[in-house]
């Protein structure tokens, strides 16, 4: 997101319009998918505003809208709405913060999921190169007519963030802990979960050009025997994504994506894969 700054505040705008071909269309949330593939567009909003509070401490606010259309599963178009602050600031070489970010979602014109988190954290430079950064999550999720389902997380996550040419050429590692207890006994979990990134930016005939590539593996361990198979769930997780993002001009930016998700589960329900293929046009100011 590119910005604007003011004598107050540092302002940022960006607009963006994707579409994308879903393999198979479904729910993570409710661990459904339906096996059809169908077509997507979508819109986002996103706006933000920073203010400094002295040289080491600042306050960050954020606010978005994504809407998602299907051409066919209508009953799965969803308008995402989300607000967030963050206050961060620095001791030393420790930067330490605190973030809060609020959900609600949309499908079909109908209210579907509510989520809210907040989130301290500490993260310093180890050298040069070395950055760790880790935080504490607090997390509270309600979706509508699922009341089983309602649940609070805690998760630990740390990572590792290794520049190889500054923001040029950059690794990820990280590694998180969570605990989920939900209202119904049968969706409670605890999981282990490792992701990677690497980002590489050129330029080519003068055009910036970002590379993205990630992947997320996670294991979750249910507590309680699942009614449907009579014994305690266990899934594996997998997921990954390529991105490649020419800057078109100062303020524009062209993008394609490829996202899969293969979950592995006892329970057979919960067993199937998603493949994402789309292009994004984005506007920042």
């Amino acid at each position: 997101m590119l910005s604007l700054q003011t004598a107050a505040a540092e302002w940022g705008l960006d607009l963006a319009v994707g579409y994308s071909w879903d393999d198979n269309v479904g729910l993570d949330e409710l661990e459904r998918a339906t096996g059809e593939s169908d077509e997507v567009t979508m819109l986002e909003a996103q706006g933000s505003a920073e203010f400094s509070l002295g040289e080491e401490t600042s306050v960050r606010l954020s606010a978005s809208l994504i809407d998602d259309s299907y051409q066919n599963f209508s009953q799965v178009d969803r308008s995402t709405a989300s607000i967030g602050a963050n206050f961060e600031t620095t001791v030393g070489q420790t930067t330490i913060g605190i973030n809060w970010f609020d959900v609600s979602a949309d499908l079909d014109d109908e209210h579907f999921l509510s989520y809210e988190r907040i989130s301290p954290y500490v993260a310093a430079f180890l050298s040069k190169q070395w950055f760790m950064r880790g935080e504490y999550v607090y997390g509270e999720k309600e979706i509508e007519k699922r009341p089983g389902r309602e649940a609070n997380s805690h998760t630990i996550s740390v990572d590792s963030y290794y520049f190889l040419q500054g923001l040029k050429r950059y690794t990820v590692v990280g590694y998180s802990f969570r605990i989920d207890n939900a209202r119904a006994n049968r969706y409670d979990y605890e999981s282990h979960a490792i992701r990677a990134r690497y980002v590489h930016r050129e330029t080519l005939s003068g055009l910036p050009i970002e590379l993205e590539f990630e992947a997320r593996w996670e294991d979750r361990q249910y507590k309680a025997p699942d009614p449907f198979i009579q014994v305690e769930r266990e899934d594996t997780r997998l997921r990954v994504s390529a991105e490649i993002r020419i800057s078109t001009t100062q303020h524009t930016s062209f993008a394609l994506h490829i996202k899969n998700a293969d979950y592995d589960s006892n329970l057979p329900t919960a067993s199937y894969s998603d493949l994402v293929v789309g292009t994004e046009f984005r506007l920042s100011f």
